[in-house]
C-alpha cells in the first residue's frame, strides 16, 4: 500500500480511467455537500501571496489497479472517494460550459485533459466512469451533448455549480471562472492511497461501513463477491446473478441472506450476515463464488414466493405462505426455504411438500392458541435445517421431531389445545382472523365469500347494553369478562358497524342473511350466554382438530429410524469426497455439488442401516432424473453415498452405476422418475443389489476413506 498527498486534479490527468465498480452505490451527494465543496473553494478566492501555498485537505481517496484485459487505458477501481471525484468532475463540466467563447483553449484543456481520454473509444473515453446505473446520466454532461441532460443527481449538481459560477463575488463583480479552475488545480488536496495486489481490499470495504452512510450487510456481501472477479467478469456476475436477486427482493435482500444461512444450519443476527457469508467463500476461487451466487439467485426466487406469496404458482402452497406471513412467523422461513429447495430439487412430490406446510401450520397455530412463548423457535427451526435428512417423506420426519419438543419448544397436545381453545382469549392476536377464516374456508361454499372484506364480530358485544345484561342475568359482568374475547364468542361478518351492541335477537336475524357458514350456527340458538359460548367453542374445536392435527405421541420406532438417518454426517461425507478428489465443492442444493475450477459434479446422499436385525442389512438411496441430468452434464460425475457413517462413505463414478439403472427398482411420481440404489452389506463388503435379488458390482473399493493395509 502506498499513501501520498496529492492534488485531487491529478486523478484526472494522464491517459487512465478511475472506474467506480459496478457493485458500488450510485452518486448520492446533494446540495449540502455541493455547497460545502463550493465554500471550501471560495475560501481561497481572495488569498494573498503569503497564503499562496495554502491548501484544503479533502480526505483520502483509495484506489487499486483493476484486473482487466491489457487493452485500452489503465484502469483503477475507486474503492473510496467516488462522491468527491464525481463532484469535482461535474464542477469542471460546469466551469467548461461557463467560460466565454474567447476562452476556447481553456475549454478544450478541461475537456480533453481532465474529463476525457481523447482518441480512445467507447467507455475508455471517460477519465472517470461511474457505476453502471449512473453512466447514462453522467456521460451526456461530460460529452456536453447537444440534447437536454436527463434528470438525475448529476444534472442537479451540474446546475448547482453553474448557478454558483454566475454569483457575484461582490456588488456588481462576477466570479472569475478561470480563477475557480486555478483553485481547483492547485488547492484541493487528498491523500492518494493505492492498494497493491498484495493488499486486502476487503478490509478497506469493511472499514467503510463504520463511517459516513453505513453500508447494508447485502452491500458488503455484494462488494466482497464481485471483487473476487476480474473487471471483465464482474459485469456478467453483477447483471446475471446479483442484479436479478437485488431487483427481486429489494430492501429484503439482507433478510433473505440471513434466512439462506439459516437454511444452511447457521443462525446469525442481521448484523452478522456479511461475516457469515464471507466465511463460506473465504477459500473459494472465482468460479466457486459464481456457483454460490447462482444458488443464492435461484433460492431468492423461492424466497420471494414465500415472503410475497402472490408469486407462488401452486394455489395451495401460496395459501400456506400467505398464512405464515399473516402470522408474522418469519422464524420459520429458513426451514421453509430448505424444504422448498428439496422439493424443487425433485426429492419428494408436491403433495408431500403440502404435508410439510400443514405440519408447520399446525405446530405454529396450536402454539399461538395455547400461548407458548416463541422466543426459542428461531433456534429450533435453524437446528432442524442442520439435521434435516434428504428423504421422500419429510412430513413424517418433521412431525416426529416436533413431537419430541418440550417446554417452550412443545407442540401442544389435543388436551392442552382444547382447554385453551375454549377458555383463552384470542381476540386481538394475529392468529384470531387466520383461525376464523381457516374454519370458514373449510366449508364447501357454492359461492365463496370475500374474506378480505370481513371483520371479526363479537356476538356478545364489547359494551353491554341493558338488553344484554338482562339476557346474561346476574353473572353478566363475570360472564362478559370471562368469555368476551374467546373463540366461541367470535365470528366473521361484513356488517360489524351495523351490528354493534344490538340485542342478540336482532344480530341473529342478520346472521341468518349472512353468506358465512360460521353464522349458520346461530339459527338454532335462541339465546346467548356462557353455556352457549362454551358449546360453540366445542363445536368449532372438532373442526380445529381436523384443520390442525397432531399425532398423539411420538412413534418410538419411527424416531429410532430417524435417528439412524442423520444429516449430520452428510457434510462429513462431502468433506471426505473433496479430500479424495483433491477439489473444493460448492453446494448447489441439498444434494448437488460442483467444483468451480475442475467442473467436477457430485450428488451426495446418506442412509442409515435398514434391516439391522436381519441377516441382510442394507442401505437405500434414491437417484432421480433431474440429478442424473445434472451429473450427465459433467465430464467427471460422481455419486457420493454415505452408508451409515462418514467413514463408510462411497465415492462412485457415475459410469459405474449407469449400466445397471435398467436392473434397479424404479418409482415414477409427479412426472419424476426415481431409481432405487440399494447396497447390501455382506460382511465388510457393500454390494449393489438389483431386481430379483441379484448382485451387482461390489462397490467397496470406492470408499472415500481407504482402510489401512493390514500387515
Amino acid at each position: 500500500m502506498e499513501a501520498n498527498p496529492t492534488l485531487i486534479v491529478n486523478y484526472f490527468s494522464g491517459f487512465k480511467q478511475n472506474l467506480v465498480p459496478l457493485f458500488q452505490r450510485p452518486y448520492t451527494w446533494g446540495e449540502k455537500q455541493w455547497r460545502t465543496l463550493w465554500e471550501d473553494i471560495l475560501s481561497f478566492y481572495e488569498h494573498d501571496e503569503v497564503a499562496s501555498k495554502a491548501t484544503h485537505f479533502m480526505g483520502a481517496v483509495v484506489t487499486m489497479p483493476a484486473r482487466s484485459v491489457p487493452v485500452g487505458v489503465s484502469k483503477f477501481l475507486v474503492i473510496d472517494g467516488q462522491q468527491r471525484l464525481t463532484s469535482v468532475a461535474l464542477l469542471m463540466c460546469a466551469i467548461r460550459d461557463s467560460l466565454s467563447p474567447s476562452e476556447e483553449v481553456l475549454k478544450r484543456r478541461i475537456q480533453n485533459y481532465y474529463l476525457t481520454n481523447e482518441g480512445y473509444p467507447e467507455l475508455d473515453f471517460f477519465k472517470l466512469l461511474p457505476t453502471q446505473g449512473d453512466r447514462d446520466s453522467y456521460s451526456p454532461i461530460v460529452q456536453n451533448a447537444a440534447v437536454p441532460f436527463p434528470d438525475s443527481q448529476f444534472k442537479k449538481a451540474y446546475e448547482f455549480f453553474r448557478r454558483r459560477l454566475r454569483d457575484e463575488i461582490d456588488e456588481g463583480i462576477g466570479i472569475e471562472i478561470g480563477k475557480i479552475l486555478q483553485i481547483l488545480e492547485s488547492r484541493l488536496m487528498v491523500v492518494m492511497i493505492n492498494l497493491s495486489d498484495s493488499d486486502d481490499p476487503y478490509l478497506i470495504f469493511e472499514s467503510l461501513n463504520f463511517k459516513g452512510s453505513p453500508l447494508e450487510q447485502s452491500d458488503l456481501v455484494r462488494n466482497y463477491f464481485l471483487m473476487r472477479f476480474s473487471i471483465n467478469e464482474q459485469k456478467v456476475a453483477y447483471e446475471d446473478l446479483w442484479l436479478p436477486m437485488q431487483n427481486r427482493l429489494g430492501p429484503g435482500l439482507t433478510e433473505f441472506m440471513r434466512h439462506f444461512l439459516g437454511a444452511e444450519g447457521e443462525e446469525v443476527r442481521k448484523g452478522d450476515v456479511y461475516a457469515a457469508i464471507k466465511r463460506l467463500v473465504a477459500d473459494a476461487d472465482a468460479p466457486s463464488v459464481k456457483l454460490l451466487m447462482s444458488r443464492m439467485e435461484e433460492l431468492s426466487v423461492l424466497y420471494s414466493r414465500i415472503a410475497s406469496s402472490q408469486l407462488e404458482p401452486n394455489v395451495e402452497s401460496r395459501r400456506y405462505f400467505e398464512l405464515f406471513r399473516r402470522l408474522d412467523f418469519g422464524t420459520v422461513y429458513p426451514l421453509l426455504l430448505a424444504f422448498y429447495e428439496d422439493f424443487e430439487d425433485g426429492q419428494f412430490a408436491a403433495e408431500e411438500f403440502l404435508n410439510v406446510l400443514g405440519v408447520l401450520f399446525s405446530f405454529i397455530t396450536r402454539r399461538m392458541v395455547v400461548g407458548v412463548p416463541s422466543n426459542s423457535l428461531s433456534g429450533l427451526f435453524v437446528s432442524l435445517c442442520k439435521v434435516k435428512p434428504v428423504t421422500e417423506s419429510p412430513a413424517a420426519w418433521l412431525a416426529q421431531v416436533l413431537l419430541t419438543g418440550e417446554k417452550n419448544r412443545r407442540w401442544p397436545s389435543d388436551g392442552e389445545f382444547a382447554e385453551c381453545w375454549t377458555r383463552r382469549p384470542i381476540y386481538g392476536s394475529r392468529a384470531c382472523p387466520v383461525i376464523l377464516e381457516a374454519i370458514e374456508a373449510q366449508y364447501d361454499h357454492h359461492e365463496p365469500v370475500q374474506l378480505d372484506q370481513t371483520t371479526i364480530e363479537h356476538v356478545m358485544p364489547q359494551t353491554l347494553s341493558p338488553e344484554w345484561q338482562e339476557m346474561l342475568g346476574t353473572d353478566a359482568q363475570s360472564a362478559h369478562e370471562l368469555w368476551l374475547h374467546t373463540i366461541g364468542n367470535l365470528t366473521l361478518t361484513g356488517y360489524n358497524p351495523e351490528l354493534g351492541n344490538r340485542p342478540y335477537s336482532e344480530k341473529r336475524s342478520v346472521y341468518a342473511l349472512s353468506h358465512f357458514e360460521l353464522n349458520r350456527y346461530f339459527a338454532d340458538v335462541k339465546s346467548w350466554g356462557s353455556t352457549m359460548i362454551a358449546d360453540r367453542a366445542a363445536a368449532l374445536l372438532k373442526i380445529a382438530l381436523r384443520l390442525w392435527p397432531r399425532p398423539e405421541e411420538p412413534n418410538a420406532e419411527a424416531v429410532e429410524v430417524f435417528k439412524k438417518t442423520p444429516a449430520a454426517f452428510h457434510a462429513a461425507s462431502v468433506r471426505l469426497a473433496q479430500e479424495r478428489l483433491g477439489v473444493q465443492f460448492t453446494k448447489l442444493s441439498q444434494t448437488k455439488y460442483e467444483s468451480g475450477t475442475d467442473h467436477i459434479r457430485m450428488i451426495c446422499a446418506v442412509s442409515g442401516v435398514h434391516g439391522e436385525d436381519n441377516e441382510s442389512p442394507y442401505y437405500w438411496f434414491a437417484l432421480h432424473r433431474a440429478q442424473l441430468e445434472f451429473l450427465s452434464a459433467s465430464q467427471k460425475p460422481f455419486v457420493c453415498l454415505g452408508c451409515g457413517a462418514a467413514t463408510t462413505t462411497l465415492l462412485v463414478p457415475l459410469a459405474v452405476l449407469l449400466p445397471h439403472l435398467g436392473s434397479m427398482s424404479v418409482t415414477e411420481r409427479d412426472d419424476r422418475k426415481y431409481w432405487h440404489i440399494v447396497l447390501q452389506k455382506k460382511a465388510d463388503q457393500l454390494v449393489l443389489r438389483l431386481l430379483g435379488g441379484n448382485d451387482g458390482p461390489n462397490l467397496t473399493g470406492y470408499r472415500a476413506v481407504v482402510p489401512p493395509t493390514v500387515v
